[in-house]
């Protein structure tokens, strides 16, 4: 399990930043506090990895651990049970983030869907190696 999820957090990552990069420019997310005329796109995508890394491997990463550890006992309600979840602990930083918390929801749903098609890959390559 917890190869997986350190697997679904880098991948959570490098497709996080690339996408809050591409959807908003830096200025607009740090209140006019980077110069974005001089800023590059490559300076851009730095600056947003810091926050996106520190998001999802301190915060993300043990939430996504704690919401698997309660949701193992429930199989057939196991995504029932951890979809709420990853979207709840999603939203929780609107009270540090404020308006950022929109991207903190989407970086939650990115990590619940890589983690369940990793899962998915990984259970099939085990069912395919049982029946051969």
């Amino acid at each position: 399990m917890l190869k997986r999820k350190l697997v679904t957090a880098i991948f959570t990552f490098i497709i996080s930043t690339l996408i809050i990069t591409s959807l908003s420019p830096v200025e607009v997310l740090l209140n006019g506090s980077h110069n974005y005329e001089t800023g590059t796109f490559f300076q851009d995508i730095i600056l947003i990895s810091v926050y996106v890394g520190v998001g999802i491997f301190l915060f993300g990463l043990p939430v996504s651990i704690l919401i698997e550890l309660i949701t193992q006992k429930p199989k057939e309600a196991r995504f029932a049970l951890s979809f709420p979840l990853h979207i709840l602990f999603g939203i929780i930083p609107v009270f540090v983030l404020g308006f950022l918390a929109v991207f903190s929801l989407l970086v939650s749903m990115v990590f619940l869907l890589i983690d369940e098609l990793i899962r998915f890959i990984t259970k099939g390559k085990r069912f395919m190696v049982k029946i051969c």
